[in-house]
């Protein structure tokens, strides 16, 4: 009789149980009931820790634009006509002031900039105290404040302001444009609807280059050595901050969603085909590409993830090297305008928005919660457990 292999299999119900309870376990880990806060479904490849405990929350009227961060306080505008700043540490209100707005908050160390009908106002971040206006007619694109610099546009026209004082430090005709300026060192790149981008010199408004695209640029993320930016014939570009030439173009095929941003590596966009995609910075290659089951309003790089923000009450999380699932934030509610994010060395913020639907609006502030426990990888079932053994044939029928 020849000896035939066969497999004893005294646990296999016990190991294809166990596999299914793993699944279902990895799921996620559920807040308690009476105590709605965001969770974090853990991941093997989490390294960076997300905000996902709520630290505070207060009803607030209907918001026109997303919160802003910027140190201990947290800013918000009201459909209610005024701008209000809260306390970081536990929510309370530092102060109320009327200004009707439609624009979102723009803060620059200790004071914001809010536009209200054809003027910007500077208010004092601790106090609400109004520091200084200025007329600028209507405006066309986001306010800029950055590093003592405001930028305006309005009216055809481009003005820079010292945010000390408000003064006029320079002013020049401009074709339209939607998209907020970018500084970087003593560039501002400035994307023109007319499918222009220039290089202007921050100090005096003159022009170093300008060049043109087949599509209107959208924002610029700016380097030192390169800056980069999506464009309206749907392809994303890496120019070189200098000469402005072009370094290498992706063609997107789909309208990005919010500026770009990117680590010392990788530059990461999210497409209106709810794809999140990572090139690298110098070649443009592809490095990965996931997609979400919502909309993206854009992406923000926390620690070593990309997270992704959409009208919902999730938000996912990549890695930035490998593009595998790092994590996700539950929100009781959905988002109703993106969030705004605050690093530090100490912890990582979020302030968001949500609700809307119902006419309930919360404003929250979430902090990192305690670490999730690891989650067992599950791999596919390949082979059968249980041990290999030798039986004998049965013999040949007579």
């Amino acid at each position: 009789m020849l000896p035939v292999r066969t497999r004893v299999l005294p646990s296999l119900f016990r190991s294809l149980s166990a596999v299914f309870a793993i699944a279902v376990i990895g799921g996620g880990r559920s807040a308690p009931a009476q105590t709605p806060k965001p969770t974090v479904l853990a991941s093997a490849a989490t390294a960076s820790p997300l905000p996902s405990e709520v630290r505070w929350s207060v009803a607030v009227p209907g918001v026109v634009a997303p919160p802003v961060i910027e140190g201990s306080r947290i800013f918000v505008v009201l459909e209610s006509g005024h701008v209000a700043a809260y306390r970081g540490a536990d929510g309370g209100e530092l102060w109320k002031v009327e200004l009707r707005s439609d624009q979102q908050i723009t803060a620059d160390g200790d004071r914001i900039f809010v536009t209200s009908g054809d003027a910007l106002y500077a208010i004092d971040a601790d106090t609400g105290a109004a520091l200084w206006h200025v007329p600028t007619g209507k405006l066309t694109a986001p306010v800029l404040a950055h590093g003592g610099w405001v930028i305006v546009t309005s009216d055809n026209t481009l003005t820079a302001f010292r945010s000390s004082d408000g003064g006029k430090v320079w002013s020049r005709p401009s074709a339209a444009q939607k998209y907020r300026p970018t500084i970087e060192g003593d560039n501002l790149y400035v994307s023109l609807d007319s499918g222009s981008l220039l290089a202007l010199d921050l100090r005096a408004g003159s022009e170093r280059w300008a060049k043109h695209f087949a599509g209107a640029p959208t924002e610029v993320l700016a380097f030192a050595d390169r800056i980069y930016f999506a464009s309206n014939d749907k392809y994303f570009y890496s120019v070189e901050s200098g000469p402005g030439t072009i370094s290498w173009r992706m063609r997107f095929g789909t309208t990005l969603r919010g500026p770009p941003v990117a680590n010392a590596s990788r530059v990461f966009v999210a497409g209106m085909d709810n794809v999140i995609r990572a090139y690298d910075r110098g070649s443009g290659a592809e490095r990965w590409h996931a997609s979400v089951p919502y909309r993206p309003t854009g992406l923000i790089l926390v620690g070593t993830s990309i997270v992704v923000p959409g009208i919902s009450p999730e938000l996912r999380a990549f890695d930035a090297v490998t593009g595998k699932p790092a994590g996700q934030i539950v929100l009781p509610e959905q988002l109703a305008t993106p969030p705004a994010f605050d690093q530090s060395e100490k912890e990582i913020l979020m302030a968001a928005v949500i609700g809307g639907l119902s006419g309930q609006w919360k404003l929250l502030l979430t902090q990192p919660g305690p670490p999730s426990p690891p989650v067992l990888a599950v791999e596919p079932l390949t082979t059968l457990p249980g041990t290999t053994v030798l039986a004998e044939a049965p013999p040949p029928p007579v």
